[in-house]
């Protein structure tokens, strides 16, 4: 059996060629998350360009599926597998820490390539109007100011990323249905911060202002793509690691916006890839 035969018969990826022999190619595998999709599609994308096949497929747990060899690649972030395999470890807020703990912890058959620029760490933003022109609003600055951070707010119910901030508690947040109501009331001034992600689709295009956490204190969560070890040849490795310093915080979010509003993932992903040219080089 060929090479590429027998990584799509291990990946549980088969189809059927004009002679009715098994078709070579690779499953990528992600959730129904938009986030999730857009990199699924990223993936399977630059894994295509080597020379094999590629398909994305939807499951309601990814990383379950390249333990088991039924799927070959799969979306992630370093710091929610950490917490996934090692919920006693606390993501730290280096990037690399968090990335060599996540190591550590995945599953015997699952590997990882190398993490990327883009990630999607805790973050705290605060409306635009409260911000002064002349400095750049900083989580040490919010620490000087318990009481703001006090009057919270998040979406939905459970406890933030970090019990302290500084010598600050992070408290109980008032709950919001969704990133819209959140953000309308941060605007209104009826919650001083309100806590998000620095690559959530919902967080507003202006009128808010993610504040700057140069000390790292909260949790780091980077791009990651995970995969079935022994599995991918170098080639398609490789392929993987081009996305690591190409794709943005930025363009993750704005791709995610996109598809959140019935965007096709592939034709989104599409217009990125052309953008970059990473299929060509």
């Amino acid at each position: 059996m060929g090479l590429l035969v027998a990584v799509a018969v291990l990946a549980g990826g088969v189809g059927c060629s004009d002679n009715g022999g098994p078709a070579p190619y690779l499953t990528v595998v992600t959730t129904n998350d938009p986030q999730y999709r857009v990199l699924a599609h990223i993936y399977a994308a630059v894994v295509k360009a080597t020379g094999i096949d590629t398909k994305v497929r939807e499951s309601a747990d990814p990383v379950a599926e390249l333990d088991t060899g039924i799927a070959s690649v799969a979306p992630g972030f370093t710091g929610a597998v950490l917490r996934q395999f090692a919920p006693q470890q606390r993501p730290s807020g280096d990037v690399e820490a968090t990335y060599t703990a996540m190591i550590a912890a995945l599953p015997a058959g699952v590997a990882a390539a190398d993490y990327g620029t883009a990630e999607d760490r805790p973050a705290l933003a605060v409306a635009a109007a409260s911000v002064s022109a002349s400095s750049k609003p900083t989580l040490v600055a919010l620490a000087r100011h318990c009481d703001q951070l006090a009057r919270g707010g998040q979406v939905g119910r459970g406890p933030v990323p970090v019990p302290r901030i500084g010598p600050c508690e992070t408290g109980v947040p008032r709950e919001f249905a969704n990133g819209g109501e959140l953000f309308a009331a941060l605007k209104r001034g009826e919650i001083a911060v309100a806590w998000t992600s620095t690559a959530s689709p919902s967080l507003p295009v202006d009128g808010v202002t993610l504040l700057d956490d140069e000390k790292d204190w909260l949790p780091a969560n980077s791009v990651v793509p995970l995969y079935r070890r022994n599995e991918l040849t170098e080639p398609q490795v490789l392929s993987l690691n081009k996305v690591a310093g190409e794709l943005t915080t930025g363009e993750l979010a704005a791709m995610t916006r996109e598809v959140s509003g019935g965007g096709d993932p592939g034709r989104v992903v599409d217009t990125w890839l052309n953008d970059h040219q990473i299929l060509v080089r």
